[in-house]
């Protein structure tokens, strides 16, 4: 398959972790943009096929929901993996549905803001380590499907047709060409949505890695040039005042590019953090329920798995979301502490001063307001709202096992 793959500001192809690449599984990772023709049909046809799987899949699950109302158990049992599905719907599809702007997101993302090792080490070591609980829950991810997967293995030796999930399909297993089919929709599903969760966990986990990273140096490079300023002042001061001044304009254009990034961050992703974030309190509340009502259990395992993975990955974005937030938060004061005034004291060229003043606004101006990570404003990105979810799925728990 001709897939997209973005490039580094030297030319050579992004390394992309092979997290990120189980993006190429489902369907939601752009292809080339000058692919051939019967590519870019075959792309077009297996998005189609692959939302009307889903949309069928979606059927059979909610069917079964329905089915087993009155039974809690049976019916959350379900609903569990229903909620999981509807929300990496959504997910897949909105990628899917935008693939040539999220193609051109990461192409500027691998050519403007991604740190490579070459560029320093110490930073790329650190996003590195950082990247490890992200990666942890896509192997409790993996773990998880795996359980699913055993479901129709143990049918097989008890001579039972049976499919992963708990779904009712309008017509009988028990026909092995209806059987077949089936089985193999049904495992896709799986592949599909644990790929997307694993994927998208990890790229959004890098992005937001890199983009701290850029800010942090960014900082840096603002207190190595007070620090400078200092230290050279007693030297030439006309030399060294438009050394400041051309040096500070780069800081400030760098800072813009990476505020305009945000942006389209903020855009590229809004829906997803969305969803993501407006699912997981119920979702949590499910797992917790089962895992609480099936005991010491190997069935068990399915769903403390599940509900590792999640906290987890909510932990994750909520610390790295939080992180983000206070560096941004600190470029006003970077810019304001970074020894401007010296420039305006020793300078006698009015008019250099009055622009470099301006600049200075400026540049506060830019970052007044802390960059956040939202879901189209109602979710932030941050630890607050991860405790806030928690929190609700706990409530949603205590009725659950109190209704029980």
């Amino acid at each position: 398959m001709e897939f997209h793959r973005p490039l580094l500001p030297n030319g050579e192809i992004a390394p992309l972790s092979w997290e990120i690449r189980l993006f190429f599984v489902n369907v939601s990772w752009p292809m080339k943009a000058n692919a051939k023709l019967f590519t870019r049909i075959y792309d077009k046809a297996t998005l189609v096929l692959g939302f009307l799987f889903f949309c069928y899949q979606n059927e059979a699950e909610m069917h079964y929901v329905v089915n087993n109302i009155n039974d809690i158990g049976l019916a959350l049992e379900g609903m569990a993996t229903y909620l999981i599905l509807v929300e990496t719907h959504l997910r897949i599809y909105n990628k899917g549905l935008y693939k040539s702007s999220f193609r051109e997101f990461l192409n500027e993302f691998y050519a403007k803001i991604y740190m490579e090792k070459s560029y320093n080490i110490e930073t790329y070591l650190d996003i590195q380590r950082k990247l490890l609980p992200t990666k942890m829950c896509s192997y409790a991810y993996m773990l998880t499907l795996v359980t699913y997967f055993l479901v129709p293995v143990l049918g097989f030796f008890s001579n039972a047709h049976l499919v992963p999930f708990k779904t009712i399909f309008h017509y009988d297993l028990d026909i092995w060409y209806f059987y077949l089919p089936t089985l193999c929709l049904t495992l896709w599903i799986g592949v599909a949505v644990v790929s997307q969760l694993a994927a998208e966990s990890n790229l959004l986990a890098t992005i937001i890695l890199h983009l701290n990273a850029r800010y942090l140096h960014l900082q840096s490079d603002l207190k190595e040039l007070q620090t400078r300023l200092a230290s050279d002042m007693k030297l030439s001061t006309d030399k060294v005042l438009g050394e400041y001044r051309r040096q500070f304009i780069e800081i400030v254009k760098r800072n813009v590019e990476y505020n305009d990034f945000a942006q389209k961050f903020q855009n590229q992703y809004s829906f997803c953090i969305f969803v993501m974030m407006a699912f997981s309190a119920v979702l949590l509340c499910v797992l917790a329920f089962k895992a609480a009502t099936l005991g010491m259990t190997t069935k068990n395992i399915t769903f403390i798995t599940w509900i590792i993975g999640k906290i987890v990955e909510l932990l994750v974005f909520g610390t790295l979301g939080s992180q983000l937030i206070e560096t941004t938060d600190k470029m006003s004061s970077c810019y304001y502490m970074a020894n401007w005034e010296d420039i305006i004291l020793k300078s006698p060229k009015t008019t250099d001063n009055i622009e470099l003043m301006k600049l200075i606004i400026l540049s506060i101006e830019l970052n007044q307001k802390p960059f956040s990570l939202t879901g189209y404003n109602y979710f932030s990105v941050s630890l607050a709202t991860v405790v806030t979810i928690l929190q609700g799925a706990g409530s949603y728990f205590t009725f659950l096992y109190a209704f029980r």
